[in-house]
């Protein structure tokens, strides 16, 4: 039991680091910092948003328009984190 929430723990805390990659990759590309014409990079990002958008798309759903300023990612950091804390007080619990 101690074994599969430690996998679940670390599966979080990949999901958060990808999670801040694709917000950092998204602000870079609207600021014209890199460029979408590198295959690789179209790739890299095409991949972060198969990943994240899913969630993203359906807490934009509940949350309002705050005039061009997304905060979906805030609040699944938010709520992921939350996560992780209970994970770690049911695994020191045991």
């Amino acid at each position: 039991m101690n074994a599969l929430l430690i996998l679940i723990n670390e599966i979080i805390s990949l999901y958060l680091y990808t999670l801040f990659g694709y917000v950092i990759m998204g602000l870079l590309i609207q600021f014209q910092i890199i460029n979408t014409q590198n295959k690789l990079i179209s790739a890299i990002f095409r991949t972060l948003i198969t990943i994240h958008e899913p969630l993203l798309g359906k807490i934009r759903q509940y949350i309002p328009f705050m005039g061009g300023i997304d905060l979906s990612p805030v609040i699944v950091i938010l709520l992921l984190s939350f996560l992780k804390n209970l994970l770690l007080d049911y695994r020191l619990g045991l």
